[in-house]
Parts: C-alpha cells; structure tokens; sequence
C-alpha cells in the first residue's frame, strides 16, 4: 500500500470494517474485530503517513479554503455556532452537553455534502419540513457528525485556534440503527406508513483537475448505498444519508408529522413535517432517455435486465437502445418493449438504418411511432450531403419512421431531419423556436462536451451533469426545457462506466480518462449516472436523484399550464415563463437551492389556487 493516499486507505479500512468483519457483532468477536481494526489503522498509519490533519493534496486543512472558498477558519467557525442549535436540540431530549457523541444535522436535496464535517452548513436545529404532491419523491439528508470531549462546549465565540483545530481530535462513533415513524396526518387518522421512507449512505467518488473551473478537486458526493447499519463515522468527517419518502397517490393533502431516530451512543430525533398537497403528479411520467447502457446490465439475460431497468425507471430513466439490442430475437425485443411501453417510456432508437424485416416487424405490432432513428452522431456541416442522403433512404424505404439527430436545428440545415436532439449549450434559441413553430420535434441532451457547434458562451456556464458540478444544476435544465417547449430530455450516457470500475466498491470508484480527439478534456463522472451495485443491481447516484426532482418540477409547471388555460394571470404567467430571480437563461441562473424551492412551492400553490377557483 505505499504511495496510496489517506482517502484511498480510509476507503479500505471503511470496507474492511463494513464487509469483512459484517460478521463479527457479538461478544468475543467484537472484542477481536476492535482489536484488528486498531492494528489496521495503526499499521496503515506506520506504512503510509496519513494524516487527518492534512488533505489528499498534503495541505493542511487549516491553511485551506472549503468548496465555498471560506477559510478553514471560518467555516469552523459556522459551524460550531450551528451547533448550539443542535445542543439546545439535544437538551431537550435529554441529552446533556456532557454527554454528547455525534451531532445530526439536516441539508436540502440540492446542497452537495462533503466529507470534511466542518464544511457543512445545513441546519443543526433537529427538525426538517418537506413539500410534495400526490405520486412525488421529496428529500433531504442527514448529516452526521462525530464530536469529541474538546468541541462539546465550542460555539461561535469560541477561540480560533480551538475552533480550527478541535476537528482533528480522534473521535468515531456507531451509528447502530436510523428508525424511522410513519407520518400521521395532523386532522384525521391517516397515515403514510414508515416502509415509504428509504435511507441510502452517501458515496464518494474522486475527481481530478477537470478544464472547466470546479469548486473542489478531490472527492465528490455522488453514489448512493444501501444504509448497512451499524457504520462508523470518524473526525474529521461527517457521513451525510439521503432521505426519501413517495408520497402515496391516496394521501389527502395536509399536514403529516413524524420522527426518524438516529441510533448511537445516545439517540438522536428530528422532528420531520411533510406537507402533503392537494394534486396528483401524473400517473404516466416525464422519463429521460440516455445512451451507452452499459452491458452489465443485460449480462445474465433478459430477467435481470429488466429488473436492473426497474432501478432506472424509479428514477425515470430508461435507455434509447435498449428494445433494440434485442431486435436479432424478437421475442425478447419485444418483451423488452412492451415492458418499456407499459412503463411510459414513449421512444426508442435504432442505431443506423434497421433491417427492413424488423421496420415490418414495429408496423404490424402499431410501434413504428414509438421508434426513431440515429444514423450517425453530431454531424459537421461538411457531412451534411451524406447525412440528406440518409434521411431521404430512410424516408424512401421506411415511410413513418422519424430520423433524428444530436443536431441544432437551424437555418442552414432546415429539412435536414424529422427530429432534433440539441445540446442546450449549444442552441441558438431562436432557431429553437423557429423549429418548433414550424412543427420540428426538439429535444435536449446533455453531454457537457457537443463537438462540430458553435456556442455563444462557454460551456461550463450552462448547467452540466458532471460530478463536480452544484446540484442545481442536474434540476434546473427542466425548467429551461419546459420555458423553451423542449419535447423530452437525454443524457448522452447511462452508465459509461470506466475501465476498473468491477473493483468497486472494494476500490475507489476509477477516475474518467481523458477524453480523446476529436472529444477532449477531463470530465469527472462524465458519462453514468448509476454505479453497479455488489448486490448486482444498479445504485443511483445524487445527479440521477436530482433529474428526477427536474422532471417533477417540469410536471408542476405542466399542471400549472394545464390548469390556466389559455388566459393566464400575469402571477401565473410569470412562474410558467420562469421567474428571473430563479433563471434568466442558460448561462445565467440562480444557484442558491432556496430560490429553486421557493419558486416550486409557488407553483404549487398557484396549482391549488386553481383548484379551488374552478371548483
């Protein structure tokens, strides 16, 4: 293990101690699994030099500056003022100053949680309040932290030094259970039963100096899995846990209350309100597409594919060329689509011209509507010629089968295919616009580097799917989507995963190789958006999450649009054209996840307001 860095070891000792020794949970064998994870560390130690006072880069932590650019100094400083708020909390469980162990705290779905405990600036007060319509997924995450006998007693006023330098006293705590209540409506008898809650440990994956400007290089939260209580949490870390509830489409709206329970040395509860609104999300949901699935997932036939699909399904995910692979045996494409269909996928994709059986095959069975054709990828204009000569055979030879592209619309290729699938940082707009007006079918996909376009600005200024990039980011393009008439949105790659990516979780998740001419650069976690989970099943990420909330945020606006009619007020017309304080356009947009969320409960409220106008 020499030359490996403190993150990679800590990895492996986490792994030892939550796989290896899973076990090993009663009387001597505990003894003898504390005694080896002791030895481990301090061999690691001896062999390696690492240093919880130092970062990967071997900066100290105190002469660094966190992911907002605040000074170590300062960021302590916030937090040990939060956590007054926790200690009050505790007080009034009965768990005095003296006694405490770890601290939780709470943070939205779209604030990214880094390890280091002192970077946290969520809230420390022991309550959290959601807000969610009928059929919809809502968030948060808890955030534990460990706290030793010397950072107790620290607040906002305390000494620098003592503040600064407090997080680095060894210090781990047990985390035995997190138990959740179910939530009980506040004026009748209903209740949403505790099994709608699921809990998931967040993962870290390791990013290196990308070409575009980050606000941390080295580990990023992204990878979501299983909880797998007990786990420990160690100075100077924290260990954030992602926190979801689906609402049940028969919950009457209102208000809900409820618990969950943070099990260690001591408890801790948080208070949890979710206020239930008075509509529905659809039944049938907005889906994204995406390319490179992944041949993991269709490795032990078409069972487990389609069970490893249902993962990506519950986050509205689903692949353009999945019922395709399958199109040399057609009892298992069609199988495959029909699962997709039933599921509300709309579209697949072939990839080049099909075969004239298989085109008859989608005729008899009414599919044809539900499938395109890709012939080829982001054309420059001087394959234009062979990319019109495509299209017209299509044409000729599969009347009703729609060619579409990763392509802009515009003036200079009108015609040229039945379905555009831009880059939004890409796009001119008004050539969007134009498209749509005169019938053209646009989408979006998402790839963080289009090559063969012209952009009007940088890329890294529009929102992007990369790791290291703010949650927002992965949310906010649905609503540009919606504003601009956008049919659907894709990701040009599910699960794209890096070679070495089978030693996971056992090793550090692999970093993104370069990418080659005519791509370039370096783009952290480019290309998947789910991780392959030990258990032989796919593992959502944090981006995957935050696309979902994206889609139910474009739902909301839908059923405000729906709602409205052809008059709206200019309240309302003004949330449906986006307000600026949320978004002025692709590069210019709000990234404080409060305004996000603001706007969305106005969206809901007018949805009600309508409502009850018309009833």
């Amino acid at each position: 293990m020499v030359g490996s860095s403190r993150s990679h070891i800590m990895f492996q000792l986490r792994q030892a101690t939550r796989y290896e020794l899973e076990p090993l949970r009663s009387g001597g064998a505990r003894w003898a699994m504390t005694v080896f994870i002791a030895v481990l560390v301090l061999a690691l130690t001896a062999e390696t030099g690492a240093d919880a006072t130092r970062n990967e880069a071997g900066v100290p932590w105190v002469d660094s500056t966190d992911n907002w650019g605040l000074p170590w100094g300062d960021a302590a400083s916030g937090f040990y003022g939060r956590l007054e708020d926790q200690r009050r909390a505790l007080a009034a469980q009965g768990v005095a100053t003296e006694r405490i162990e770890f601290a939780v705290g709470t943070e939205s779905s779209l604030r990214k949680v880094f390890r280091p405990k002192l970077w946290f600036k969520g809230d420390f007060s022991g309550s959290v309040k959601l807000d969610a319509a009928r059929g919809e997924h809502e968030a948060f995450q808890l955030v534990i932290c460990p706290i030793a006998d010397s950072e107790r007693a620290l607040s906002h006023l305390s000494a620098e030094k003592d503040q600064g330098h407090a997080t680095f006293t060894a210090k781990s705590v047990s985390i035995k259970a997190i138990e959740m209540s179910p939530l009980r409506h506040v004026a009748g008898e209903f209740e949403i039963a505790a099994d709608r809650w699921t809990l998931d440990r967040v993962g870290y994956v390791r990013t290196v100096q990308p070409q575009y400007p980050v606000m941390n290089v080295g580990e990023w939260p992204d990878p979501l899995l299983p909880l797998g209580t007990p786990f420990e949490v160690s100075n100077p870390d924290c260990q954030p846990v992602w926190v979801e509830i689906e609402v049940p489409r028969d919950a009457p709206s209102g208000r809900y209350h409820g618990q969950l329970t943070v099990k260690g040395p001591h408890d801790v509860r948080i208070a949890i309100e979710v206020v239930v609104r008075d509509f529905a999300l659809p039944a049938r949901p907005l889906i994204s597409m995406g390319w490179s699935l992944h041949a993991w997932f269709g490795r032990d036939g078409v069972d487990m594919l389609l069970k490893r699909l249902e993962v990506l399904l519950e986050h509205r995910l689903a692949p353009w060329h999945t019922a395709y692979g399958h199109h040399g045996k057609l009892e298992d494409h069609d199988r495959v689509m029909a699962f997709l269909l039933e599921r509300g996928v709309r579209l697949q994709a072939t990839s080049g011209k099909p075969p004239a059986e298989f085109v008859a095959h989608l005729r008899e069975k009414g599919w044809l509507k539900h499938y395109i054709t890709l012939w080829g990828d982001e054309p420059h204009e001087r394959d234009y010629p062979t990319y019109r000569q495509r299209t017209e055979e299509i044409h000729r030879d599969y009347p009703g089968l729609t060619v579409a592209m990763t392509e802009e619309p515009g003036p200079h290729n009108r015609g040229l295919f039945d379905l555009w699938i831009a880059e939004p940082t890409a796009q001119k707009d008004a050539w969007v616009r134009d498209a749509i007006e005169r019938g053209d079918r646009v989408w979006w996909y998402l790839c963080q580097l289009p090559i063969h376009a012209e952009f009007d600005g940088p890329i890294h200024a529009c929102p992007g799917m990369v790791v290291d990039r703010p949650a927002i980011d992965h949310r906010i393009t649905y609503w540009f989507a919606f504003r601009q008439g956008i049919e659907g949105v894709s990701y040009w790659a599910v699960s794209k995963w890096p070679a070495g990516f089978e030693k996971w979780p056992a090793e550090p998740w692999p970093v993104n190789p370069i990418s080659k001419f005519p791509y370039s650069g370096q783009h952290n976690a480019n290309g998947f958006l789910c991780y392959p989970g030990s258990d032989g099943m796919p593992w959502p990420s944090i981006r995957l999450k935050c696309m979902r909330d994206g889609l139910e945020d474009q739902e909301y606006l839908s059923l405000l649009r729906a709602g409205a009619g052809s008059s709206p007020s200019p309240t309302v017309r003004r949330l449906l054209d986006v307000p600026p304080e949320l978004a002025i356009g692709l590069r210019y947009y709000n990234k404080d996840p409060r305004v996000l969320l603001d706007v969305r409960r106005q969206v809901a409220d007018a949805i009600e307001g309508l409502q009850e106008q018309f009833h």
